[in-house]
């Protein structure tokens, strides 16, 4: 089995004190093989917010996969906007789209952030390819994981996705291979199986340490992979309290789709 921890939105400029030794105990709990981030580390792209979200990360008990989100680009800087939008994101964290290989797992991060606009998500046609080269060169029976800030599909609450052309978006995700799909940025915790782009799995976490709640709760996920089945448990923290998991969700992969297998 593969356990996977995906935390996103972590803001930090804006983070509630409480809770980053909180992510801590649970991930020394675990542990996870991987920690994966789905974007906006940083509320301002600033370089003290990078290095401190940095060296906490660097506090977890595993390797760390991370993408942007649009927060990792400067806001009122243009010139560093349009001239070197990810330079500061990159010296902390290195290459903004990482792949990671895990047995029976491979992992492939993609940078949907796009600089010309503030909020919206790209799906470039250079990391849709990244992505099936990534996904071209797994073992057989891999699960192929995506790593994205923004998704595709709509929020928790309806809220329409925020990514240009969202129904080509899925079409070019399913094209590359991927079969799961892990993402922020609505600071919405949700899950479901796309209806179109071979009922791929979409896994939003919403943000684990920020004040920026939009629930009044922050949260983080727990993914657990075994051969067709996965697992997804939501840890969340009411107010910013403690983390208390809520019961787990499973899913089933049979003959190319998921299948929800229900809950507990």
């Amino acid at each position: 089995m593969i356990r996977l921890l995906h935390i996103s939105d972590l803001h930090f400029g804006t983070v509630d004190s409480r809770l980053p030794e909180a992510v801590e105990a649970i991930a020394a709990r675990l542990p996870p093989d991987a920690v994966i981030v789905s974007g906006d580390l940083t509320q301002r792209a600033r370089a003290g917010q990078f290095d401190a979200a940095a060296a906490w990360l660097r506090r977890l008990p595993a390797p760390v996969l991370c993408v942007p989100g649009n927060h990792d680009a400067p806001l009122y800087n243009l010139v560093r906007r349009l001239a070197a939008p990810f330079a500061g994101y990159r010296r902390a964290f290195g290459p903004t789209e990482p792949g990671l290989t895990l047995p029976g797992v491979v992992v492939q991060g993609v940078n949907t952030a796009n600089p010309l606009v503030w909020k919206s998500g790209l799906l470039r046609r250079s990391s849709a390819a990244r992505l099936a080269q990534a996904f071209a060169a797994a073992p057989a029976g891999a699960l192929r994981i995506a790593v994205l800030h923004h998704a595709p599909v709509p929020a928790a609450d309806g809220t329409p996705a925020d990514m240009a052309d969202p129904p080509a978006t899925l079409d070019r995700l399913a094209a590359t291979g991927a079969e799961v799909v892990l993402s922020g940025h609505t600071h919405m915790p949700h899950s479901g199986i796309a209806g179109q782009a071979q009922g791929m799995l979409f896994l939003q976490a919403g943000t684990a340490i920020s004040t920026r709640r939009k629930t009044g709760s922050n949260d983080l996920s727990v993914i657990e992979v075994a051969g067709p089945d996965l697992t997804l448990t939501s840890w969340v923290a009411p107010q910013g309290g403690a983390f208390a998991p809520r019961p787990p969700m499973r899913f089933r992969r049979q003959e190319g789709r998921w299948q929800a297998m229900g809950a507990g």
